[in-house]
């Protein structure tokens, strides 16, 4: 299963992302040179088992049925990796573009797709650094067309200089920028891609400032996902000269657009569902993976006449093994108002397999474990439910205010409230991926008691410079309740009374899990004298209002959502998140207008690595900085159950975040006759 990009994506249901969007714990990594995803990136076991689905791939197929929770946003490849970066657009426009190379699921190496061979070292040509890449002949667009290094240097030009794009299309290109002279008191000199030329058809060539590091150049724009210049050229060239040429760009239909993976996009009916056809011409289709016990993985087709293995020689025992479709004939993405619908439908067949990236309510689970026809699987999950503080107001952008909201947090009661569906979580690299996770952040006021931890907030509070008119008293007779008359007219440090805070987040119908958070956040916020309202409200509406440009960014308090974070070999999200170049009011992900120097200097640091030691060094010492700031609070993860209907045949169940994470597999999966 080839993952082709890295993406964060917003999780959906119970905050997946997408990133997600798409762009996945891990082990110890021993990579120490500036070479490309050497044998040691693989950082997760593949499967014991040794399964071989080698059957022919045909469009005569079966109809995959999948059910989705949210309606299709967008049909425009370019809008799906910014502002409709969600989960669920990810499954039905992924598996569609290639990139130079790609993650091998489910050990997530970094190996080549469109490219011949794996990344190729940058070469000092002057006061530049210089990779030239080969790419494969043969691979093409659903429409007959040669994806070519000129598709590359097209996309690279839309989304990096030409109209600076936002979202994952800023995570995977990191421009330079030269220092403006005329603003001779700040430097805005940024190291980073320069170029990207096509030397002829199938020769590709990147010019970098400096000499890049693995964020920037195998998994950055190695992984970009490549467009077709000869269907989007006309477009671009509109888009280009009107007045906003990004939004402009991302208001166009991709409707007609061909594909160079497994699946084609079809049609939608909205409302009710979309369509993607089998791709039975896609380059891979046929392919048969081969992964190794000593961390080889291999790639071999007869028909496109290569054999090939990366990351050893292969000496091991095969751990896993299955071909490549598309298998199936056509995929529908039929939505559902909640899962107990969902799970009706996959009872009886309407479906065959649900896609939720946080898997299945955990209420649901035995219902599935008495159905004979369903098969139930569990994972561990590669995301992170958070609270975001929007730090550009008051009394939000106080540190004090958020160390108190958080102190007050209980997480472990949240665990205990429902059922242990949740798992408290203190890092926003997930402990399953053990190989990038720090152990070692601050785990603010875990363990102390309720009244303890009040006192504690009030204090914070206090430091920061917070005033009542009646101060907080804890009403030892009622446990959770102030004493009457207390904690009144509270004001921030400014003199300024604190108005009603508003806290967005899903509904208890869509998501009882974060729905149950705010209304706890709220409460708990209230023993501080903090006014704050929990507002049920839909997944959709609660991205566009805190992904907001300009102005706009300024028009909401606090929110409940959640990331998938990608790819787990490098993970890379915490400049993209952060980093005040990526503030949301300009169209970046930092949603809560964070901006902190000293943490700007680490994403400049992580960016710079090229090597696996240094880019661990850098995300452990961003994470800390972030839990211990509280741009964001991580809340909890939660583990990935999924069912499935049992005629499914999968190569592979055992996978960081689950098979929706896959998309459900459907370049894949296979039906039992």
């Amino acid at each position: 299963m080839r993952q082709s990009r890295r993406l964060w994506t917003w999780i959906a249901v119970v905050a997946l992302l997408a990133l997600v969007a798409a762009a996945c714990g891990q082990g110890t990594t021993t990579e120490t040179t500036t070479t490309a995803a050497p044998a040691a990136t693989t950082t997760t076991a593949a499967p014991a088992a040794t399964t071989t689905t080698a059957a022919t791939p045909s469009a005569t197929g079966f109809t995959y049925k999948l059910g989705v929770f949210e309606d299709l946003t967008t049909d425009n490849f370019w809008a799906y990796m910014d502002p409709e970066a969600s989960v669920w657009n990810a499954y039905v426009l992924g598996n569609q573009h290639p990139g130079l190379f790609t993650l091998a699921a489910p050990s997530w190496q970094l190996v080549p797709d469109l490219a011949t061979a794996q990344p190729n070292s940058a070469e000092q040509v002057g006061d530049d650094w210089v990779v030239t890449q080969e790419l494969r002949q043969g691979y093409m667009w659903s429409d007959g067309k040669p994806v070519t290094a000129n598709d590359v240097a097209f996309t690279f030009n839309t989304a990096g200089p030409d109209f600076k794009l936002g979202g994952n299309w800023a995570g995977s290109l990191s421009l330079y920028s030269p220092d403006d002279p005329a603003t001779t008191d700040v430097d805005e000199s940024a190291e980073g891609i320069k170029s990207v030329e096509a030397v002829d058809d199938y020769t590709v060539k990147i010019t970098f400032s400096s000499e890049p590091g693995l964020a920037v150049w195998q998994m950055g724009v190695g992984l970009m996902p490549i467009m077709p210049q000869h269907f989007w050229q006309a477009v671009v060239d509109e888009a280009a000269a009107s007045d906003d040429p990004s939004t402009t760009l991302y208001a166009a239909s991709g409707e007609g657009e061909p594909s160079a993976g497994a699946l084609i996009y079809d049609s939608r009916e909205p409302g009710a569902f979309a369509k993607n056809v089998a791709n039975p011409d896609a380059y891979y289709a046929g392919t048969q993976y081969t992964f190794y016990s000593d961390g080889t993985f291999e790639q071999a087709n007869a028909d496109r006449g290569f054999d090939e293995k990366y990351d050893g020689t292969g000496t091991g025992d095969i751990t896993l093994q299955y071909s490549e479709g598309p298998f199936v004939k056509d995929v529908i993405y039929s939505i559902y108002s909640d899962q107990n619908a969902a799970i009706l439908a996959l009872k009886s067949g309407e479906i065959d397999f649900m896609l939720n990236p946080i898997g299945l309510n955990t209420g649901l689970k035995n219902e599935v474990l008495n159905s004979p026809e369903l098969t139930l699987i569990a994972n561990a999950s590669n995301g992170f439910r958070y609270l975001a503080f929007n730090v550009r107001k008051t009394p939000m952008k106080y540190l004090g205010f958020r160390q108190g909201i958080a102190c007050l947090t209980q997480k472990e009661f949240l665990q205990t409230l429902l059922g242990g569906a949740i798992i408290p979580a203190y890092s926003l690299v997930p402990e399953g991926n053990t190989a990038w996770a720090n152990p070692n952040v601050e785990q603010i006021c875990k363990g102390l008691s309720e009244q303890e931890r009040f006192n504690q907030a009030v204090q914070y509070f206090k430091d920061a410079g917070f005033t009542w008119d009646v101060e907080p008293a804890w009403d030892d007779s009622t446990a959770g309740n102030l004493l009457p008359g207390t904690g009144t007219g509270l004001k921030d440090p400014d003199g300024k009374l604190v108005p009603e805070l508003e806290l967005l987040a899903p509904g208890p119908g869509y998501d009882p899990l974060r729905s149950t958070a705010s209304i706890w956040i709220a409460q708990w916020a209230g023993w501080l004298g903090v006014p704050v309202k929990a507002n049920a409200t839909g997944f959709n509406v609660i991205v566009d209002k805190v992904f907001a440009e300009g102005d706009a960014a300024m028009n909401w308090d606090m929110y409940i959502l959640g990331w998938g974070l990608g790819n787990p070999a490098l993970p890379d999200f915490h400049e993209a998140f952060f980093a005040s170049w990526q503030d949301s009011a300009n169209g970046g992900f930092n949603t809560p207008g964070y901006n902190n120097p000293e943490f700007d200097a680490l994403a400049k640091e992580f960016l710079a690595a090229t090597t696996i030691p240094e880019a661990k060094k850098a995300v452990q010492a961003m994470d800390a900085k972030i839990v211990k700031d509280l741009p964001y609070l991580v809340l909890f993860t939660t583990p990935v159950l999924e069912a499935y209907n049992n005629k499914l045949i999968f190569p592979f169940t055992t996978v960081l975040d689950g098979l929706a994470n896959l998309n459900g597999m459907p370049a894949a999966v296979q039906m039992a006759d």
